[in-house]
């Protein structure tokens, strides 16, 4: 009877010290990033059958030490933290961009006013050899002020580059270490029979600044490891194995690094739209959404000032009235267009009319008419005969096309107004050449 009281006494102390050590464990963690408060589950021994007395209680078990969470808050948890962590990146580039765009002292509001001024200041006076003078210089001006956005906005864009590479870098680093941790619970769970709750924690705690980086989805698999994925499915942890997220230039714009994964040998590039959170989202949803619209919209006015200025001066006569103008700026004339499929080139002339911010791909067809133009942001397409200006769903897109040497059929170039801003230059260098006067009598 006495080792009978003692025994459950036993068990009881055992319990109450499994308790207190449970308790003491939460004490000394509560500043442990990314830990969970245990709790122990307790329950009574089977009894003792006493006959007629009934059943006689032996005391008391430890079953288990609980981790105490929400599997919904901590899921809401890891949402805001990585959008959070996407705005940030998101809001650092944009702030940059419309603070080089947008303030007086590096705007383009200020050049561009000077110089239509200046233009103005030569009509009123052709004869003028100071305003001459000034318009020149109000065109070297502008022209630099463009060269200036460009540079500043191309230097953006290797920052996002490298923002990509080097976060491709952390994240390979988590990965690994999930992929660790996924190994010891898996092993110490299966020889237990009971979780790993500290090991646990550490894991959720690298998804945790995982998602800061990237937005994933989190998978348990039935042997309590984790399976990781990004970019709508992607795996990137699947239990004890993690696969390299690597940076490589994009086939579609070689400006630009995207993410891709590297399954042994084989690289998968990633469609960077359906990566949508972490710092990697916000990098991506800026470049795609701000810094990459911005620099083609840059070009887009140096060539839509270059080329009708140029087609101006062109049209006019220089200062002895009697020899015809020639262009004022250089830089933003006929562009080449980028080959496909073949060696040769294509010819970009521009109209007169808005060149719209878009970009397009061209296929030769040996029949007539000679080229077909798709718009690459809807799919709109139609077809042109050389030098006959593009126009895609009644709209006149700003450009005509022709190859430089005879095309073969199904030939095909892209086609983007690209580099305008960073080679537009001064072309005239002396006020005479002002085309200032009427060519016609």
């Amino acid at each position: 009877m006495a080792a009978g009281i003692l025994g459950i006494g036993v068990t009881g102390l055992n319990a109450a010290q499994a308790g207190i050590r449970t308790t003491e464990h939460n004490i000394s963690n509560v500043n442990t990033a990314g830990f969970r408060r245990q709790e122990v589950d307790f329950s009574a021994l089977r009894p003792s059958y006493a006959g007629n007395a009934g059943w006689i209680g032996n005391g008391v078990t430890m079953d288990s030490v609980r981790q105490q969470y929400s599997q919904f808050l901590d899921n809401e948890v890891l949402l805001d933290q990585t959008r959070l962590s996407s705005y940030e990146a998101y809001s650092g580039y944009a702030s940059q961009v419309d603070g080089l765009l947008g303030k007086s002292d590096s705007s383009l509001m200020g050049p561009l006013n000077a110089f239509f001024d200046a233009a103005n200041e030569v009509a009123n006076d052709p004869s003028s050899g100071s305003a001459r003078q000034v318009l020149l210089s109000a065109g070297n001006s502008l022209a630099g002020r463009i060269n200036l956005q460009e540079q500043s906005l191309r230097q953006l864009r290797e920052e996002s580059n490298l923002a990509v590479t080097n976060l491709a870098t952390r994240i390979n680093s988590f990965a690994g270490k999930i992929a660790t941790a996924n190994d010891s619970i898996t092993r110490i769970e299966s020889g237990s029979g009971q979780p790993a709750n500290d090991l646990r924690d550490q894991r959720d705690q690298l998804v945790s600044e995982l998602n800061k980086l990237v937005n994933t989805t989190t998978i348990r698999d039935s042997n309590g490891g984790y399976n990781v994925f990004i970019g709508g499915g992607q795996a990137l942890v699947l239990g004890n194995r993690a696969y390299s997220l690597t940076a490589i230039t994009d086939p579609n714009n070689s400006d630009l690094k995207i993410p891709a994964l590297d399954f042994g040998g084989s690289t998968q590039a990633l469609d960077t739209s359906l990566i949508t959170g972490g710092e990697l989202g916000g990098v991506l949803a800026q470049r795609a959404e701000v810094l990459t619209p911005a620099m083609d919209g840059l070009n887009r006015i140096a060539v839509a000032i270059g080329a009708e200025v140029n087609r101006v001066n062109r049209g006019g006569l220089q200062l002895d009235a009697l020899t015809a103008g020639g262009d004022f700026f250089s830089g933003v004339v006929d562009q080449t267009g980028t080959a496909i499929t073949n060696n040769t080139w294509i010819n970009v002339g521009f109209t007169g009319n808005s060149l719209a911010n878009e970009n397009y791909s061209v296929v030769y067809n040996a029949g007539t008419p000679d080229y077909t133009v798709t718009r690459l942001s809807d799919g709109a397409s139609g077809n042109f005969a050389a030098n006959a200006e593009v126009t895609l769903g009644g709209v006149a897109q700003g450009f005509k096309i022709d190859a430089t040497v005879a095309p073969t059929n199904a030939d095909s170039w892209q086609l983007n107004f690209k580099n305008y801003a960073r080679g537009m230059s001064m072309q005239l260098t002396n006020g005479d050449q002002i085309a200032a006067a009427s060519s016609t009598a």
